[in-house]
């Protein structure tokens, strides 16, 4: 009876070894390591994968975005800008989705690695990076982007004087037609982060008409997050040759803050803008604004009466 017994256990433990072995590989099979970012970037990257798959896989893996941008961008050789830009749109998807969550604790190490060293030039992948995910998805989730970056580089004498240079290199890479419109885009958000002094004059040439929807479009997008009184006026004066996608950006930046909106106001009043260019939205919003010196104007403008 003893060694019957004995060899019952002897088999129900080589059952169990092997169940769990089974199991062990199945789930192996199934996915990869939640953590291991090296192994998800190479998933993100796989041109054979569906593209809706791989953006969720982003979209799965928020505590991984740092880890994420430097497994994609780890091995890209400098000169290759074929396979730089086939990356591009991937390195963008993990960082705008950072700076839609607008966390200063997972932007601030994203923006510590991708603002160049004082001795390197600004790459193109960096400027998408820190101007067409981080600035641009601060400014989705309705923030500041330079109330942000002022609380990134407080205290980082490092970090302080590498986005000084960054501002200056990004205003050369917005100029530079060899470079790809849509990272000259990035480049003129970033320059939104520096004063009216230095880089209004340059973003205000980009409002201009004729120049190209994507490169205005990146100019609207750097004077919305500029500060400066004088703002509010560059947008209004090129308003009626925007196309109808960049009068919204416009529009969103022109309702940002008070003083804006009352020359929003006064430029409904003279004609610039029409009220069928607001929309429904736009209209209830001011109508019915919180601020009696924005809701009266709005409604004797758009209503015909103050009350």
């Amino acid at each position: 009876m003893l060694r019957s017994c004995a060899s019952i256990l002897v088999a129900l433990f080589v059952c169990a070894t092997a169940l769990q072995s089974t199991s062990s590989v199945a789930l192996g099979q199934a996915a990869s390591p939640p953590d291991d970012a090296t192994a998800l970037a190479r998933q993100i990257l796989d041109d054979s994968r569906p593209e809706a798959e791989r953006k969720q896989t982003i979209l799965d893996h928020p505590q991984l975005s740092l880890a994420l941008l430097k497994a994609l961008v780890v091995d890209m050789p400098a000169a290759d800008s074929k396979e730089e830009y086939r990356r591009i749109p991937w390195i963008w998807r993990v960082t705008v989705a950072a700076g839609k969550r607008n966390q200063v604790e997972e932007m601030k190490p994203i923006v510590d690695f991708c603002v160049p060293a004082l001795n390197e030039p600004l790459r193109d992948w960096q400027a998408v990076v820190l101007g067409g995910g981080i600035i641009n998805g601060i400014g989705l989730s309705g923030g500041w982007p330079d109330e942000q970056i002022r609380t990134m580089v407080a205290g980082n004498s490092d970090l302080s004087q590498r986005w000084a240079r960054l501002l200056a290199e990004a205003a050369v890479m917005a100029d530079n037609p060899q470079v790809f419109k849509g990272t000259r885009y990035d480049a003129l958000r970033i320059i939104g982060l520096d004063t009216w002094d230095h880089r209004g004059a340059q973003l205000f040439r980009y409002v201009l008409n004729g120049v190209d929807d994507e490169l205005q479009q990146g100019a609207i997008g750097g004077l919305s997050d500029m500060r400066s009184p004088c703002v509010a006026q560059a947008l209004v004066s090129g308003f009626s040759h925007y196309e109808p996608e960049n009068r919204g950006f416009a529009l969103r930046a022109l309702m940002r803050d008070h003083d804006r909106t009352l020359v929003l106001l006064e430029a409904i009043d003279a004609g610039t803008v029409k009220p069928a260019d607001l929309g429904a939205e736009r209209i209830t919003r001011l109508v019915n604004h919180p601020d009696p010196t924005i809701r009266k104007p709005a409604r004797q403008f758009l209503v015909g009466s103050d009350h």
